[in-house]
């Protein structure tokens, strides 16, 4: 929260802390908070000459800027002194500091991907820290952060550490022997939309209407987010339901036939209802024979956060939290034969900190045994929440656009740093084409705040099912790292490709090593000016002549396929009825042939186009994969979707 007028205790933003890494040879801002009027005099080890001072405002925020020396490995100190007050930070390491932000791969710490510590070598490097912003969101912007602390790089706390960022620092801190900092800004799930600020938003004809509407406080906010709620539930313009409406949501002849649909294998949250949290119901209706309904059956629940009510056919069976997965015996004559209703009814009672609607779990933790065979209840129930039982929001990551800036990147805005690194694009999948302007909207943005055109180097998503499009369904996976790619249009970008390296059934794949060092390839190349190429090619020159496609990459790379014949996977052609046909492709040299049996000539060509093409096979000759690519504009599955 932003510091009251009133502060008088000597006090440096929350990234300036001992053990902190400061950016080499650059401008750097030192501010914070002393008495309204007061001189704040700043010395620095490596120019104990050359103190500089500034004067604290009304508001007692002061602010002044350093000249920082060249990278070293041996630690400089930062004294501040107000009157009799002084702050000293010692352990100040000056080399290169990076800020590394997205959403949950980027957020995945060390500890989750399971690295065993010979392969980490932690120990080695506790020249690389870790600064590690915590969850908030704001509706304004905000002067100080909820919480956050620099940490030295050591076997036990590098479990804490985003992996990507550890394995990215880990060959910086090699290659040029010079300390790392880490600022993880992160939150899993979070849209980019999310991650702008106020301002940047405003700019963009995309968003203006958005931020022309933006709500005053958390109580319109979270009126707007109810409204939102009720209009997918009832119908839009719907009146709510009144009590007694919903207390015959538990008879079993209520119809239900105009609820929304949910699998209780996943929390309300990702099934378009969105950080609700009060009374809900969720209701199925099984048909059973005479021996199911005679003889003794098993009910078996996913595990879920909240107190439950449980009524088979109309009547109170079970009460209770079944926190780690139910299992309910039921006597004879519970059920009937025929047609039967199984409502679960949720409540917040005194429910504390977060709490997920719904239930949740594998496939398998849902199903009814009976003596004619087990039934799976992972398929659709319905649901609904209640408009008149208590209820609030949880203010999250995805509730409003700007909000994560305004608590996670405005309080940092300013500090010294050479570059970002990116991971996210999961959550704006289903608006992929708008992510052609979102993204490189937020690139600009935090480049004006910084003012400067700092390196901007990205993820491309990793290959994962999802929900399994392709060419000819449609792939909002594809889609969206079209939009990625379209962000290297932007001067000092990189985009490290994943499609080769991601899990079909984790969206959170382990392997976040190889990311890690793409992502340093990309820094050395654009940040560092190695002078060599992008890791992966992208964009090759397609020609099509005598029923097939030629498929040039520059001079620069080596192409070479695992496939034992030389044959590569992923390619994909269409003739003039535009269906895209799988083609047969081989390498020469630097170019690849493919061709397909089409109807006609071929009019375009698709490479590792699909959520998950997870066989493809195609690399350079020090093993980066060749990104995706098509030579189509054809529209899109995702075309027109919009950020509300």
């Amino acid at each position: 929260m932003a510091l009251p007028t009133s502060f008088a205790q000597l006090k440096l933003a929350d990234i300036f802390t001992s053990r902190m890494v400061i950016q080499q040879q650059a401008q750097l801002d030192i501010r914070g908070w002393a008495t309204p009027g007061s001189t704040v005099r700043v010395v620095c080890s490596w120019a104990e000459s050359k103190p500089v001072s500034s004067v604290a405002d009304a508001a007692g925020k002061w602010q002044t800027s350093v000249q920082t020396p060249v990278a070293s490995l041996n630690p400089v100190e930062i004294s501040v002194e107000s009157g009799t007050e002084s702050v000293l930070l010692t352990d100040v390491l000056v080399g290169e500091v990076w800020l590394c932000s997205g959403q949950s791969n980027m957020e995945w710490s060390v500890a989750d991907s399971r690295y065993e510590s010979n392969q980490l070598r932690a120990g080695s490097y506790p020249h690389i820290r870790h600064f590690k912003v915590q969850h908030a969101v704001e509706l304004t912007p905000q002067d100080t952060l909820v919480s956050g602390g620099w940490e030295i790089c050591s076997d036990e706390n590098v479990q804490h550490f985003s992996a990507v960022a550890y394995f990215f620092a880990r060959e910086l801190a090699d290659k040029l022997q010079v300390p790392v900092g880490l600022v993880n800004s992160t939150w899993g799930g979070s849209q980019v939309e999310s991650w702008i600020s106020g301002e940047g938003m405003a700019s963009s004809p995309l968003f203006k209407a958005y931020m022309d509407n933006f709500p005053r406080d958390w109580a319109e906010a979270d009126a707007r987010s109810m409204k939102k709620i009720a209009d997918y539930a009832l119908g839009k313009g719907k009146k709510w339901p009144d009590p007694a409406e919903e207390a015959r949501y538990t008879d079993p002849e209520y119809d239900i036939s105009g609820w929304k649909t949910a699998r209780p294998v996943l929390a309300w949250d990702w099934q378009n209802l969105w950080a609700f949290r009060g009374t809900g119901y969720m209701a199925t209706d099984i048909v059973l024979g005479d021996r199911a309904a005679s003889e003794q059956s098993l009910l078996h629940l996913g595990h879920a956060d909240l107190d439950a009510a449980l009524y088979i056919n109309g009547v109170l069976f079970w009460t209770g939290k079944n926190a780690g997965g139910a299992s309910i015996t039921l006597p004879p004559g519970v059920f009937k034969s025929g047609n039967n209703r199984i409502v679960y009814k949720q409540q917040l009672n005194n429910a504390a900190g977060w709490v997920e609607m719904g239930m949740r779990g594998p496939d398998s933790d849902f199903y009814l045994r009976t003596a004619e065979g087990t039934q799976s209840l992972a398929g659709d129930w319905r649901v609904m929440p209640s408009f008149n039982d208590p209820w609030y929001f949880i203010h999250s990551s995805n509730n409003l656009g700007t909000a994560i800036y305004n608590a996670m990147i405005h309080p940092l805005a300013g500090f010294a740093m050479q570059g970002v690194i990116w991971y996210q694009g999961e959550s704006n999948a289903a608006r992929a084409y708008e992510y052609r302007e979102s993204f490189p909207l937020l690139i600009r943005d935090w480049r004006r705040i910084w003012k400067r055109e700092m390196p901007f180097l990205f993820v491309q998503l990793a290959n994962y099912e999802a929900g399994g499009g392709n060419s000819a369904s449609g792939s909002e996976w594809a889609e969206l790292r079209e939009a990625q790619e379209m962000a290297l249009g932007l001067p000092f970008t990189g985009m490290a490709v994943t499609i080769d390296i991601g899990e079909s059934r984790d969206i959170h794949p382990k392997n976040k090593h190889d990311v890690g060092t793409r992502l340093a390839w990309e820094a050395f190349r654009v940040a560092y000016r190695s002078g060599t190429a992008p890791g992966s090619p992208t964009k090759p020159e397609v020609k099509f002549c005598w029923g097939k496609a030629r498929v040039t990459y520059p001079d620069t790379y080596e192409l070479r396929t695992a496939d034992k014949y030389g044959y590569v996977n992923g390619f994909e052609l269409a003739g003039c009825d535009g269906v895209f046909r799988y083609a047969k492709a081989e390498i020469r040299k630097n170019r690849i042939i493919v061709s397909a049996d089409t109807a006609g000539r071929p009019r375009a060509l698709r490479y590792a186009w699909a959520d998950d093409p997870n066989d493809v096979n195609l690399f350079t000759s020090d093993g980066k994969p060749v990104a995706p690519f098509r030579t189509d504009d054809w529209k899109g599955r995702t075309a027109g979707a919009k950020f509300e």
